[in-house]
Parts: structure tokens; sequence; C-alpha cells
């Protein structure tokens, strides 16, 4: 691989993603340390990768997608050693768990889509799936939340 000349510090761009990428590996891992660790892995190999990287390429694209690739091999890692996977909307007293009402997949491509406003073709590349996937995905995301939406507004009326 040739090293590439690298006018911008990807230290500087790492901190200003920072959140975005916290707040994405929180929707996948559901869970802050988790999320923590998948942050930190990531921008480690960003770090060690960033003189044979395009600087054409989009930096927070790559790291979401990362961080979700990361996030399925843990998820295959756990499977196949038949670790007990726990209930994504179980409540545990060591580890603080947020509330989620989407399941991971439903809440990370809505978090791409509505929240970090990519387009439908960013979020497949960051999720490794197809642009129509996507767009079902959100859609299905969309009506969980207006359920929700409806029966809380129920429950105050």
């Amino acid at each position: 691989m040739d090293v590439k000349p690298h006018n911008t510090d990807i230290r500087r761009d790492l901190v200003s993603l920072l959140p975005r990428l916290r707040r994405f590996a929180l929707v996948l891992a559901q869970n802050g340390a988790k999320a923590d660790e998948l942050v930190s892995k990531v921008c480690g190999q960003a770090l060690l990768k960033a003189p044979f990287q395009d600087a054409e390429d989009r930096l927070d694209l790559r790291l979401f997608g990362a961080i979700c690739s990361l996030w399925r091999t843990e998820i295959r890692k756990k499977k196949a050693s038949s670790e007990t996977v726990v209930c994504l909307h179980s409540a545990t007293t060591s580890s603080p768990q947020l509330p989620m009402i989407l399941s991971a997949e439903l809440a990370a491509a809505f978090l791409l889509c509505a929240v970090e406003e990519l387009s439908y073709r960013e979020a497949a590349a960051v999720m490794a799936t197809t642009e129509d996937s996507i767009a079902e995905t959100v859609l299905a995301a969309r009506r969980e939340l207006a359920i929700v939406t409806e029966s809380e507004a129920e429950r105050r009326a």
C-alpha cells in the first residue's frame, strides 16, 4: 500500500466526530460501556490506518461502517460461543441500559437517515445492505415510533 500525504490531522476530525460516533454505537450496543468500547476500537483502527486512507473518503461514513461491522462481528462471536445474549429490553443493575423502543437495526437505520441526515445510499453503505432495505427499515422504525407516540398520548389523556 502506498502511504498518501495527509494534509489534515485525523485526530482533530475524530474528536469532532466522537459525539456522533458514540450516539451511533449506543443505538447498536444499547449499553454505554459497550458503546464506548466500540468507539474506542474503531478510533484506534482509524488512527493506525490513517496514512493509508484516501483523503477523498468521508471519514464519518467510514467510521459508522466500521462500528456497524465491529458490532455485527461481536454479535456473531457471542452466538458462536453459545453465550447467552442479553435481551435488548431488559434492565440490569450492573450496567445502565438505555430504554430502547426500537430494535438495534431499526434504531440504527433511523438514526443514520433521520438524525445524521444520510441518504439511503450512504446509510446502505454504512449498514452493508441495499437502499431498499434501508428504506423499509426506516419505514418500520417510523411505524413503531408512531405507535409508541399514540399510546403515550392516550395514557396522558
